[in-house]
């Protein structure tokens, strides 16, 4: 009897009369009859005396299917052509069918991908042709709807009553969540031996007795060793054998025996390489399952180089600490220089006054560099007796190299004292030599310039403009007093970009006591605490505000102001203000 419906028939014809259920249905099968049913069909043929070998089918058949559907693993058999011709419910349910009968006459063709059910079939029929099969054997199954399995498959060949082959049948065990499980493991472990290796310190594993476990790559390297494996099970004394080993050996074994770890342990020593190292220790104990030391695993790393490496840069460091020292007080001493030839005129305050017949000059400057050397700068010039001529200039840059720039004008100034009294004159002069030079790419590519003629005799006052900020000067209209931005109208480009380039004068004449401040532009682009420009009408309102004062004290009050709106103790970019009062002599008024 080969299936439970063949086993119902059977005990149809026995009678109905000795079950406790109804057998006229067709459609019965071993699924509406309980064991104990069977077991009284059984009792019933003994009853009406059939022993024989109705009885014998029966109890067989029934000790087949209470096996079959006992078994949490999948049971099929098939025939020749590879199709289902009995499986059990277990895979059934593993194929998603309601009732195992629902797989007769299916292949796997109908459940797995083709290239899966190929490999069945080919398979199958092999066993078919050898009559040799196979045992527990791990297959990947990709089911028709993409699902991936993994099972533990016995496939062997199928004998009738006659001998001959008839089919195939087998026994497979769902191993997916354990498959996946060692992948994953195995994954880990390929990742975490990966690492090890390209690790550029020395790491092993060592047992409760002292004897490898394994080591990395770069362990082997060190201790010239052919292949990792060699040291698996000896101890390290073994394979160095030296005090130092021996030392090691004790330091570990107090690790797995406390539990306690090191880590980061620099020392200074005879390494076993047989050469003073620095190395950095770490060692943890390796827990076993019951939370219990059984072992220990250490990395250790040879800094030697490194060592050497911050040795030498700390000399290094100390050299150029040095030099840079020497390089600070040279860098100040210029700096001093620079302000000296700026200030000469000036008094300590600093203020410098000068008298003509018709007018009085007081002067006085603000001045600081945001580096040591800056390019901002000014120069004021006796012409004659009368006259003073007043350079203020903007150099691309600031360091050492926009300072010399600055020393190389006021030498240019000097070149030409029979021009000096003719500011457009002056410019062209300065533009000449600087676009000449400027066709050094180390040069900076621009100077700005604003050169200002004063005569006390007269008033007049006459300035040419390359590219500079415009002075700010005092006004006294019908408005009141204020300050306002000189109205010159001619502005030339900056010096050292265009060749041969012509620059224009301007000319005012003074009539009334008068202010006027010459600025370069570090001062008005300094940022406020909201990021802003602090800019030319805040000047003006600054001078304003302290216009009674004496130049020096409204300078530094300027100064103050501006540090105190930036929120800073210190500005961010070179400072150049020059501060010239002019009042009537009592004989002109």
């Amino acid at each position: 009897m080969d299936s439970p419906r063949e086993l119902s028939d059977a005990l149809k014809s026995i009678g109905q009369e000795t079950l406790n259920v109804d057998l006229s249905d067709d459609d019965a099968t071993l699924e509406n009859i309980s064991v104990a049913d069977l077991r009284k069909a059984l009792e019933a043929a003994h009853t009406l005396g059939r022993q024989g070998e109705q009885k014998r089918e029966i109890e067989s058949t029934l000790l087949f299917w209470q096996l079959m559907e006992s078994l949490p693993d999948h049971v099929f058999f098939k025939d020749r052509r590879s199709r289902f011709t009995c499986i059990n419910h277990s895979l059934a349910q593993f194929f998603g069918f309601n009732h195992p009968d629902e797989a007769i006459g299916k292949s796997d063709f109908d459940q797995f991908q083709k290239e899966y059910a190929t490999a069945k079939f080919e398979t199958e029929q092999e066993i078919i042709k050898t009559r040799q099969g196979w045992y527990f054997r791990e297959e990947r199954d990709l089911h028709s709807d993409g699902r991936e399995k993994w099972v533990l498959t016995t496939k062997l060949p199928l004998y009738d009553l006659n001998g001959d082959i008839c089919g195939t049948f087998g026994l497979s065990r769902d191993i997916t969540d354990q498959k996946r499980a060692e992948l994953e493991l195995d994954r880990q472990h390929h990742l975490l031996d990966a690492i090890i290796k390209i690790m550029p310190c020395r790491i092993f594993v060592r047992d409760a007795n002292d004897r490898f476990l394994m080591i990395n790559e770069e362990y082997r390297k060190a201790f010239d060793l052919k292949t990792r494996e060699e040291v698996v099970g000896k101890k390290l004394s073994e394979i160095r054998d030296n005090d130092q080993a021996r030392r090691i050996e004790d330091i570990d074994a107090e690790i797995i025996r406390t539990g306690k770890p090191v880590i980061n342990d620099l020392e200074f020593s005879q390494s076993l390489l047989g050469k003073q190292r620095w190395v950095l220790n770490s060692k943890v104990p390796l827990m076993g399952l019951d939370g219990k030391p059984e072992g220990i695993v250490g990395m250790t790393h040879d800094i030697t180089e490194q060592k050497h490496a911050e040795e030498q840069a700390r000399a290094t460091g100390e050299v150029l600490a040095k030099k840079n020292q020497q390089f600070e007080t040279e860098l100040l001493v210029a700096r001093q220089l620079q302000e000296q030839l700026m200030s000469m005129g000036f008094d300590d305050r600093p203020m410098l006054k000068r008298s003509g017949k018709r007018w009085n000059l007081e002067a006085s400057y603000l001045y600081t560099p945001s580096h040591h050397l800056a390019g901002d700068f000014f120069y004021l010039i006796p012409i004659s007796e009368n006259q003073l001529g007043i350079l203020v200039c903007d150099v691309m840059g600031h360091g050492i190299k926009a300072a010399l720039v600055t020393m190389l004008i006021r030498g240019l100034m000097l070149e030409t004292p029979v021009l000096l009294g003719e500011p457009d004159k002056v410019l062209q002069h300065l533009n000449e030599a600087l676009t000449a030079l400027a066709e050094d790419e180390r040069f900076p590519r621009f100077v700005t310039a604003l050169y200002t003629v004063i005569d006390l005799d007269n008033g007049e006052v006459r300035l040419a403009n390359a590219g500079h900020l415009a002075p700010i000067w005092r006004v006294q209209d019908t408005s009141g007093t204020h300050f306002e931005l000189c109205p010159v109208e001619k502005i030339g480009p900056a010096l050292g970009l265009i060749p041969e380039e012509i620059f224009n004068s301007n000319q005012f004449l003074l009539t009334d006591m008068t202010e006027i401040l010459f600025f370069t532009d570090g001062i008005i682009e300094q940022k406020t605490k909201s990021g802003e420009e602090w800019g030319v009408e805040n000047l003006e309102e600054a001078v304003l505000d302290h216009e009674s004062d004496e130049l020096p004290e409204q300078l530094r009050a300027i100064a103050e102001e501006l540090k105190e709106v930036a929120g800073a103790k210190e500005l961010s970019d070179d400072v150049c203000i020059i501060a010239v009062r002019l009042s009537p002599t009592e004989q002109s008024s």
